[in-house]
């Protein structure tokens, strides 16, 4: 995870985020869906590798990181996909908190207020995405297209280094929502004139995901 924080760092700096006028809003996806876990917990080993554990709380921090700069932004250039997601990421977080209290772990998020992180990648970060995300609604949104894209190639990993079924299950789940969001974003940024091109994952994986 921390050679591609660095790498996400380095490259959302530079960026070129191009401003034009908004001159309508559409509707976010509202992936209100909750994680359905419980066949999955049904069966569960308290036994879980440290590469899990870290990928655990690793997740739960950059969740919260998704929704506290959706929501700050918000606050600056107010806009429904922003209000839909928002929502969503709390119920994400969430149900990354129910494996911590599963597994017995350290809430890393514990007491932690918005923008606020243990990770102290995850916080440069942060920083850095309300930086460049304060410029205009065009750049806010643009950035919202790239933490969702940053997250479907983190969920996938973690997903290929367990086999633990409760723990695949939630990033599953978290994957979906991923996928909804990168659409939402694409469609609002498509409203005002602004063809998202892909940052992080292949152009072939993201027509796949647009286009399904």
């Amino acid at each position: 995870m921390k050679s591609k924080i660095f790498y996400f760092c380095f490259a959302l700096i530079g960026i070129l985020f191009f401003v034009t006028s908004c001159s309508e809003s559409i509707p976010g996806f509202d992936d209100s869906q909750e994680p359905s876990e419980k066949s999955a917990l049904a069966k569960i080993s308290k036994t879980i590798t440290p590469d899990e554990i870290a990928g655990i709380l690793f997740m739960r921090e950059e969740e919260k990181l998704a929704h506290d700069v959706y929501y700050v932004l918000n606050g600056m250039f107010p806009h429904r996909v922003f209000d839909n997601i928002i929502e969503s990421e709390q119920k994400h977080t969430d149900a990354v908190l129910r494996l911590i209290v599963t597994y017995d772990l350290k809430d890393p998020a514990e007491g932690n207020k918005v923008g606020e992180f243990t990770n102290l990648e995850l916080q440069d970060l942060y920083n850095t995405l309300i930086e460049k995300g304060e410029n205009s609604l065009d750049s806010s949104l643009i950035v919202g297209a790239i933490i969702e894209e940053t997250d479907i190639i983190d969920i996938i990993a973690l997903i290929n280094q367990t086999k633990v079924k409760n723990i695949v299950q939630v990033y599953s789940n978290l994957l979906d929502g991923s996928e909804n969001h990168l659409r939402a974003f694409v469609k609002a940024l498509s409203s005002i004139g602004i063809d998202y091109e892909p940052r992080f994952i292949t152009q072939e994986e993201f027509d796949a995901i647009i286009n399904e």
